[in-house]
Formats: structure tokens, C-alpha cells, sequence
């Protein structure tokens, strides 16, 4: 008789048949082990914690608190009176003051030639009374708040070896506070304005060269010395800005230099100025109509003036110099009046 047995192998049920008659099969009830259907149980699923990157950024210092704060002046002006071109807005051009390869731009217009009021200077002043600052207006032809889309620099130039290099730069973002403030003040050096003078074959004007400024002194109201120069509003006035600086920067009370005021709307990048180093007049563009280099391009949105003589009187040889008044006639010297008497006597 035939035989047939029933094989667990590695948990699976064999049936082995050898030679047997077939037979009711056993019904095997699955279990939860044993069901097909059944999957294994999997842990419960628990969450990766994410790291979180946090960044931590120093916190600035607060910059010392002002020791000396400018306050209101008084004392004779020197005054510097500016080409205003509002006159010729509609036209798109400058009428004059612009000579680029000397360095004096006329050009408060944008690319487009649009006419920018607030950076057209109308004259600048200095006042060196103050035992402690040096005081500066810049009066433009509109309002200073009138800039729509940034606000401008308003600045000054100093030439200290008065040759033509300016060693030092203050400029400050155009105010809208009556208030002395420091913020957006800043005080640049040139390096290479303190090199041994060169002038070059062509008889231009010596400038500070390709590093332009390069040492910063003072940036936004944060230096060594935090009181070093100031901006505001002039009281009362919506078109003059006012800048006092200390008189260290010149050697004193003193101080012999050279200085004119600007105005910057671009903004150019310290490291740019002189701009006629900076550029061609091809690449900078012309205000003038009629010359093949007009429009405006690259160089736009400047204005400044000629360069005056300051603790000192000007020689006339100094690059980039104002023209200088005409000197006082002096009274002529009474000759003797040679004695005739017609009738032979004795003079009288």
C-alpha cells in the first residue's frame, strides 16, 4: 500500500507523494503566521530630526558716543559760483563747464539727458572760523529731496600738496534733517595722491591715479575718529546742504589747500574718481550738442566746479585753479609838477 507523508521544510509545507493513492488532503486553518495575506509587522515609523542651520551674525558695535558736534557758524565766506544749466533742460545740454580731460564735469543729467535740479550746483561757500570745523554749503538748483529713485552724494575735494591731486574726499548722502548728523558720511583717502608728483607729457592735470580712494577714514558716520565730518540741511532751506569737517584733516586753523565742492548721483565708487582717469571721453560722453561724443554715457549724473585756493593766496599756476580776481589797480604815484612862472618869479 502506497504511502504519503506531509514535509515541513523550512516552514513550508511539502507533500510528498510516492506512489500513493490519492487521499483527502487535511484542511489546514491559516494563521496570522501562516497566511499569505499577512505582511510582517514593520515598527512604526518615526520621524528624522532635521537640523536646523541657524546663522549667526555678529552684532556691530555701537560706534562711541559724538564728543565735539558741530553748531551754527558765522565769519566771511569764500564762495565759488557754478555754470547752472536749468536754462537749457528742455534742450537736453550743457551751455558750458565742462572740460573733461581737466576734470570739471557740468553734467547733472542722466543718461536719457534728463535734467536732475538737485545736482546742479549754483555756488558752494566755505567758512573757517570755527576753531574746530571747517564749514561748506552746496547750493543746487532744485530741492535736495527732489531725487526720486536715490539719493546723491554731496561732497568735496582736498588738495593738500596743491598740485592738482586731491588727497582727501568727504561726501555725505544727501539729508532731509535740519540735525548734524554722521550717517551716510564718509572721509576716503588717496594713497598714490601722497607719491612723488608726476606730470604727465600731455600738461594735464595731475589726479590721484588709478587707485583713486583707497583709504577709508571714516564710513557712515564709523572711524577712528567718529566726529570727523558731519551733514545736514541747511536750516530753513531746501536746496543747501551744509558740511563741516574738522579742520585736522587741512593741519588745523592754518591748513593751506586747494578745494572744490561736487555733487553725485550715479553713485560712483570712490576707487573711480578722478573720473576723467576712469574713462575716455568716448566711454564718458558729452553734454554739449553738436560734438561727436554727445550724448551723455558712462559719465553722468556729476556735477563740481573749478578749484580754489584756501589759508593762502594762489599763485595762478595751480592746476585746475579758478580764475583769479583782478588784482586792485594801484593809485598812481603823484609825479612833481615841474615850476614854470611866466613872469620869472619864484614857484608856488
Amino acid at each position: 500500500m502506497s504511502s504519503c507523508k506531509l514535509v515541513f521544510q523550512a516552514g513550508i509545507l511539502v507533500l510528498l507523494v510516492i506512489g500513493c493513492v490519492p487521499v483527502a488532503a487535511p484542511i489546514l486553518e491559516p494563521t496570522a503566521e501562516s497566511s499569505p495575506t499577512s505582511l510582517p509587522k514593520q515598527p512604526a515609523a518615526t520621524s528624522t530630526p532635521v537640523p536646523t542651520i541657524i546663522s549667526i551674525r555678529p552684532v556691530e558695535p555701537s560706534p562711541p558716543p559724538h564728543v565735539l558736534i558741530p553748531g551754527e557758524y558765522t565769519g566771511k565766506e569764500q564762495t565759488i559760483h557754478d555754470q547752472v544749466s536749468e536754462n537749457y533742460a528742455s534742450q537736453k545740454r550743457a551751455y558750458g563747464g565742462d572740460e573733461f580731460y581737466d576734470g570739471r564735469f557740468e553734467r547733472p543729467f542722466d543718461r536719457e539727458m534728463g535734467y536732475l535740479g538737485n545736482l546742479d550746483i549754483v555756488k558752494s561757500t566755505m567758512v573757517r572760523t570755527d576753531p574746530e570745523f571747517i564749514y561748506v554749503t552746496i547750493q543746487v538748483a532744485w530741492p535736495v529731496n527732489s531725487a526720486i529713485n536715490n539719493s546723491p552724494y554731496y561732497g568735496l575735494e582736498l588738495d593738500l600738496n596743491r598740485d592738482g591731486r586731491n588727497l582727501f574726499m568727504i561726501r555725505g548722502l544727501g539729508p532731509l534733517s535740519e540735525e548734524w548728523t554722521t550717517d551716510g558720511v564718509d572721509v576716503w583717502k588717496s594713497t598714490s595722491a601722497e607719491q612723488p608728483l608726476t606730470i604727465a607729457s600731455d600738461g594735464g592735470i595731475p589726479v590721484t591715479g588709478a587707485l583713486g580712494f583707497d583709504v577709508n577714514l571714516l564710513h557712515s558716520g564709523r572711524g577712528t575718529d567718529n566726529d570727523l565730518a558731519w551733514i545736514r540741511l541747511k536750516p530753513g532751506s531746501d536746496d543747501t546742504v551744509e558740511i563741516a569737517f574738522k579742520n585736522s584733516i587741512v593741519g588745523g586753523e592754518k591748513g593751506k589747500f586747494i578745494w572744490r565742492p561736487f555733487t553725485d548721483g550715479a553713485p560712483f565708487s570712490e576707487r573711480e574718481y578722478d573720473l576723467q582717469v576712469s574713462y575716455t571721453l568716448e566711454q564718458a560722453g558729452s553734454p554739449y550738442k553738436g560734438e561727436v561724443n554727445y550724448p551723455l554715457k558712462e559719465v553722468y549724473a556729476v556735477d563740481n566746479t573749478c578749484r580754489v585756493a584756501s589759508g593762502y593766496d594762489a599763485t595762478g599756476y595751480e592746476p585746475g585753479l579758478c580764475p583769479l580776481p583782478p588784482a586792485p589797480e594801484q593809485p598812481d604815484e603823484k609825479q612833481p609838477v615841474e615850476c614854470r612862472n611866466p613872469n620869472g618869479g619864484p614857484c608856488r
